[in-house]
């Protein structure tokens, strides 16, 4: 049987590797939300062109909010 080599990421986890990215919060609960009702894969879809990779790092003053609003 197939392994998928990644890890399931808690909520918690989800919200934290946004934050590690350098992505603004304003509202962890919405955040949550969020990634409960839609999902945090795809979300992380609508935000590629706000995330720089060679830093490993969202393009300062993004917020989860723009994400939102692309979505």
């Amino acid at each position: 049987m197939y392994q998928y080599p990644k890890q399931i990421l808690t909520i918690d986890q989800q919200v934290q590797s946004y934050i590690d990215a350098g992505m603004e919060i304003t509202s962890r609960e919405d955040i949550e939300k969020a990634l409960k009702l839609i999902g945090f894969y795809r979300l992380r879809g609508y935000s590629f062109h706000l995330y720089d990779n060679a830093a490993k790092k969202y393009v300062p003053g993004t917020k989860f909010e723009d994400i939102i609003k692309l979505y």
